[in-house]
Order: C-alpha cells, then structure tokens, then sequence
C-alpha cells in the first residue's frame, strides 16, 4: 500500500494535548476505530502486494519487529522516526514492525503518519486510504495554525500510548542520504511536550537503491536496522526542540553510514 510522503513542518511552540477539542479527540478514536475495521482487508492485502507483487523481502525483519515490540511494551511515549527514500517507506516499516495478527490484537500498535495533503488530495480513493491509514494530513503550504494543530494531534497520540511515525527530513531525501542538515524541528517539538518519551530510529535501503525515488526496485531486498534511543536536552523552547531533533537526525546518518558500509549497497 502507498502511503503518501510526508512534507516538511514548520514547528510550532511546544504545545500538550489539552489543546486538543473533546471534538477532535472524538475524531480520532473515530478513525482510529474504523481503519481497525478497515485493516481486516486492507492489511493482509498489503502485505501480498509487498511480497508477492513486488517480490521485497525485509532483510533484518524479525530483529527489528522485536525491538518494536520491545519498546511499545515499556508504555512510554514512543515516537518511530526513520529515513525517507520512497513513497511507500511508511508501508514497508509498519509491515515490519508488526504481522496483522499483532496490529489487529492492538490497534495502537499500527503507527500514526503525517502524509503531505498534495500527494492524495485529488484522488477520492487515496483519501479514503489515508483516513483509514492511521494519517493526520498536513498542507505544507498551509499556516502555521494548521501545523500547530498537526503536532498538538501527534502529541495527544503519543502521550495516550499510540505510536506516530515521524520522517526527520521532512520529505525524501534528494541525494539518496540522510541530510543531516535539513532536519525540521517538528519532531524536536512532539518529543519536548512528552514525558519521558522513547524514539524507534530505523533506517530502511534496498540494496539496488542508490537514490529517491516512488518505490523500490521490483524483487529488490531491503534492509532494516532499528535502534532505540531517549533523547535528552537542557535546553528550553525551539533551541530545545532543534537539539532533540539533531540527536534524531545525527542517529539515523550514524545508522546508515554503518550500513552502507556492506559492500552489497548501490553508490
């Protein structure tokens, strides 16, 4: 299943959940509700498509899966931040961290996205996927309001246990590696508001992948490496939130610099 990339976020102030309305609460337990319903079908397609259609195989799929599981089970605040390379990255990550038993068993499991509005607003079908996909849309070139109210979602989510999933970068990265350099601070900002929180760094190549691009490679495999890390600062309001965002982002460059060291990988 496609899952749309997420576009860049202007960070706001450090926000909590109590900005969030019993309204918009209710929204999101309605959709989550219902995308659970809606994985009965759509998750056990998805994984035909990934392995049988295209014909990917996760190399480092069991370890990573523990990990995840590992640290979901510790009840903390857990926030998945990983590379971005492909349109169907979010797809790849949520197959692997988890088998539809695990996601239909709890639901909060199934991490939440943050898919550019542009790349499915045109297309009814795509939004509905969306939607029952666990997403919170954001208009890259909308308000900071709107943005504002993206990241207070995120942080109501992670503080009442669910997982979200973040991309560092903003976007998929146009040199093929982690850019260290480009990191928003929305992530920085999810993490600042959050007691105790816990980031999921995974990292995620095919190895005939050199670059970006809409999908990987048909049959190409990918590899996996995941790593947990509790970010930590001293510092206060966006100097805060741009230093956990950089301990993130500097993470995920050590991770595929190890990586990229297996001869097997594109240049």
């Amino acid at each position: 299943m496609q899952m749309p990339s997420m576009g860049p976020v202007v960070a706001p102030e450090v926000s909590t959940s109590d900005e969030l309305t019993a309204e918009e609460r209710r929204s999101l337990a309605t959709q989550a509700f219902l995308g659970r319903i809606a994985f009965v079908f759509v998750g056990p397609a998805s994984v035909f498509v990934m392995r049988s259609v295209r014909g990917h195989r996760v190399e480092g799929l069991e370890e990573a899966r523990r990990t995840y599981q590992r640290a979901v089970a510790t009840g903390r605040p857990t926030i998945v931040c990983a590379n971005h390379l492909t349109l169907y990255d979010s797809a790849f990550l949520l197959h692997a961290f988890g088998s539809t038993f695990d996601y239909l068993a709890d639901f909060r499991l199934f991490a939440w996205n943050v898919p550019a509005v542009e790349n499915f607003a045109q297309s009814p079908f795509w939004r509905l996927v969306v939607y029952l996909g666990k997403c919170i849309p954001i208009d890259r070139a909308g308000e900071a309001a709107h943005h504002k109210k993206v990241l207070d979602k995120l942080t109501y989510l992670a503080a009442k246990k669910d997982v979200c999933m973040i991309f560092p970068e903003g976007g998929r990265s146009r040199t093929g590696r982690v850019q260290v350099d480009n990191v928003t601070y929305g992530v920085g900002r999810v993490l600042a508001a959050l007691d105790r929180p816990q980031v999921i760094c995974a990292y995620l190549r095919g190895e005939r992948q050199a670059t970006y691009g809409d999908a990987p490679a048909k049959r190409d495999v990918l590899h996996l490496r995941v790593d947990v890390i509790e970010p930590r600062t001293h510092q206060a309001g966006l100097r805060g939130a741009r230093d956990l965002s950089r301990q993130v982002i500097t993470k995920l460059r050590e991770m595929e610099d190890r990586l990229l060291e297996d001869p097997r990988f594109a240049r």
